[in-house]
């Protein structure tokens, strides 16, 4: 037995959303339904974490419920009535609230078929033990354990319900590596050996290049991703050979730079390859593509050379290179020599500040045609301690006017 769970629900995000329970919890009961908090709201109220959602199942039918609820309290609600599921849209989380039931997977990779069920049956259909408790919000409130989840959650382990959920659903690879990574929970031997099993047997080439993309998605948003990466990698889930860069650690919250982390702890001939798995949008693409540019460049380009004698030539080859780019190569080569030529060129432009902007180098007669071909004039003149102030710029651009004359 335990206490109300509508409580601990108050406690964490307020009058508002324990009232919108107590709502749906009375419109269950005038309904005949039983009604559960389930899966990863369960888990997170045990941990005490931050919930991010309410997960609710239902002895009955879904959409009735939330049917009837929308009678009583103006809600936006989103029905899915193929799978008897329906998500009540708030201002800071959902409520996904579903029909108890069954599922069948008629073959790998495939979206369930459902069937209604009880409490019991809802939870074996579950991935981990440790999502597959429910908690009653009817009276007489109690946990529903019979996978055994409170035990491997005290024992910090993440264990699949059966042998085959990978093969059923490979998507659960993703949460395996998500739930190992930010619990820091151990993954169970067998669960081990099944994850390795599924892959081997190519289950992900079941899913679609958006299902996989969404999935990296949801990894990289996770708090520890550098550990989630390292799953990743472990478990050969591309099956791309690997480039020995998979220890570095990503402390940035920038989207566009966890894509590259992630493409550099493979091979740099394999990066075509790693894109094409994908379905990113423009900017991850073009970062990418800039990223493999780079690194291109690097391969065919002896770095080792930087110093103040040729930054010239230095600023030529990398001048198109953007400067996320750059610090992303820098964050993920932790132990190549040219990275420390690569910063000693990104603090030298980080110094250069050039006072002339394109409208002042036309009010000195510039052509606007040969802006570019000024600014770069400016730029090497400043890197070189030759150009030091904003009177030493207009005299340099004066002399380029005076020599190109027509």
């Amino acid at each position: 037995m335990i206490g109300n769970p509508i409580e601990l629900i108050r406690e964490q995000l307020g009058h508002e959303y324990a009232e919108l329970l107590v709502e749906i919890t009375r419109t269950a009961t005038l309904l005949g339904f039983g009604i559960f908090i389930v899966g990863g709201t369960v888990r997170d109220l045990i941990l005490k974490r931050d919930l991010k959602d309410i997960d609710l199942s239902v002895t009955g039918d879904a959409i009735l419920l939330v049917d009837e609820v929308s009678k009583s309290l103006d809600v936006d609600i989103v029905r899915y009535r193929k799978f008897r599921t329906a998500t009540i849209k708030t201002g800071r989380i959902e409520i996904d609230v579903v029909s108890a039931r069954s599922e069948v997977y008629p073959n790998s990779g495939a979206l369930p078929e459902v069937k209604l069920g009880d409490i019991h049956d809802d939870l074996k259909r579950r991935d981990f033990t440790i999502n597959a408790m429910a908690i009653s919000i009817n009276e007489p409130y109690h946990l529903v354990d019979s996978e055994d989840g409170r035990s491997d959650l005290n024992a910090g382990t993440v264990r699949v319900l059966h042998n085959r959920s990978f093969i059923d659903d490979p998507t659960r690879l993703f949460r395996m590596f998500r739930y190992a990574s930010r619990f820091d929970f151990d993954i169970d031997e067998n669960t081990y050996i099944a994850a390795k099993s599924a892959i081997s047997k190519q289950c992900l080439a079941t899913i679609s290049k958006e299902r996989l993309t969404n999935e990296v998605l949801l990894m990289l948003e996770e708090p520890h991703v550098d550990n989630a990466f390292r799953y990743f990698i472990e478990f050969d889930v591309l099956g791309l050979p690997v480039s020995g860069n998979e220890k570095i650690s990503i402390e940035h919250t920038n989207l566009e730079f966890k894509w590259i982390a992630l493409l550099s702890m493979y091979s740099e001939d394999c990066y075509e390859q790693f894109c094409s798995m994908f379905s990113l949008d423009r900017k991850n693409t073009n970062m990418i593509k800039d990223y493999i540019d780079l690194c291109s460049l690097i391969k065919t380009n002896d770095l080792l050379a930087v110093d103040r004698t040729n930054i010239s030539a230095t600023y030529f080859l990398l001048k198109q290179v953007p400067r996320p780019v750059m610090d992303a190569y820098v964050v993920c080569h932790p132990n190549q020599l040219n990275v420390n030529m690569l910063m000693d060129y990104m603090m030298y432009t980080d110094q250069v500040k050039i006072n002339l902007d394109p409208i002042g180098l036309i009010n000195l007669g510039v052509d606007r045609h040969h802006i570019s071909d000024v600014m770069d004039i400016l730029m090497i003149g400043a890197l070189t301690g030759k150009i030091a102030s904003r009177s030493d710029e207009e005299k340099a651009v004066v002399q380029y006017v005076n020599e190109h004359k027509i």
